[in-house]
């Protein structure tokens, strides 16, 4: 395996590791892995207790990984290194889910009551889609262009180019697919948690932030696939490797930004008179602080307790499953019915 993408390798479990260590901040405000708490007990002893609990199997885990991915890979041959080094991440990724489901049900016994009463505001709040729906559908637009440019010179290309080519777009398309979907059901079909106020105003500018975070990650790595399909099919000039470096650089610029809203968001229950803590979704119905279970909410998209902008399944309401079969199934069908 080359030393350049052992490299990116190491780099990648290192960034994994930073980011799962520090995943906790992007819990709603009163809720810690993913159980409604006081929100002042983030701040107290045992909170720090189960946080380094949390952080040390991840830790761990790591190093083992690092280890393994210079002490062992390198000794591999042919497919091996890669689906090996693949595995590494997958094993880190596996490992910080255990350690989160441990540390939720350290948190249990530092529960808070939660009220079974929810206040409603009966007064019609208008979502609309932020920016319109040309934003919306351009990243579609631009890889449904590129694939209509690739399909009018697909006689002048090789099959194997053709077929690469294709898969990059294909890439982009179910990617894409993904970030918007989830983006207009954030938008549409979560529920309100702050009926009224201030509050109801921070949580709709939440949901904005999230809306457009996944737009622009859609417009990002659209612009790195499309240009790099174009190039193998050789339609566009060969990529400059300073589009490469801007391209990889605003990782980092964008990582920071996303981090400082996240900060920011932590100190909202102090600066915002009347926000609600948690997301009055009983404490009992999220298996391991992860997943949403609960046949008794009609509810198929909820609002998720890992960030403050985003959605997950009712996995008690049947069609969550129908919507799972369908999300696993797609890439097997995309290679039944494109290659």
């Amino acid at each position: 395996m080359p030393f350049s993408l052992l490299i990116i390798m190491n780099v990648m479990l290192v960034a994994g590791a930073v980011i799962q260590c520090f995943g906790h901040l992007a819990f709603r405000p009163g809720i810690f892995f993913g159980v409604t708490v006081d929100p002042d007990f983030c701040r107290t002893e045992n909170a720090r207790r189960i946080l380094w609990l949390y952080r040390r199997p991840i830790i761990v885990m790591t190093v083992l990984c690092i280890a393994a991915l210079w002490l062992a890979v390198p000794r591999l041959s042919g497919l091996a290194a890669p689906i090996a080094a693949s595995a590494l991440i997958f094993i880190e990724v596996s490992g910080a889910i255990v350690s989160m489901a441990a540390a939720s049900r350290h948190v249990r016994a530092f529960a808070k009551t939660q009220s079974p009463i929810r206040t409603v505001s009966v007064m019609p709040r208008k979502r609309t889609l932020p920016g319109g729906w040309l934003p919306f559908v351009g990243p579609m637009l631009i890889v449904g262009a590129a694939w209509l440019l690739l399909f009018m010179r697909r006689d002048s290309i090789s099959l194997e180019i053709y077929r690469g080519a294709l898969a990059l777009l294909l890439w982009a398309f179910v990617s894409n697919g993904h970030f918007m979907s989830v983006a207009w059901l954030v938008t549409f079909r979560t529920r309100q948690i702050n009926p009224s106020g201030g509050a109801a105003n921070q949580e709709s500018t939440d949901r904005r932030f999230g809306y457009w975070l996944r737009l622009g990650l859609a417009y990002f790595q659209t612009a790195f696939l499309v240009p790099a399909a174009l190039t193998i099919a050789r339609i566009t000039p060969v990529a400059s490797p300073r589009f490469v470096v801007i391209w990889m650089g605003s990782l980092p610029v964008s990582a920071m930004i996303v981090m400082a809203y996240v900060l920011k968001r932590r100190r909202l229950p102090l600066d915002t008179p009347g926000l609600a803590t948690g997301d009055h979704t009983p404490d009992a119905c999220w298996k391991w602080g992860l997943i949403y279970y609960n046949p008794d909410d009609p509810a198929l998209i909820v609002e998720t307790r890992a960030g403050t902008s985003g959605c997950d399944l009712n996995f008690g309401n049947k069609w969550s499953w129908v919507v799972t079969a369908v999300i696993l199934a797609t890439p097997f069908v995309i290679r039944l019915l494109w290659f």
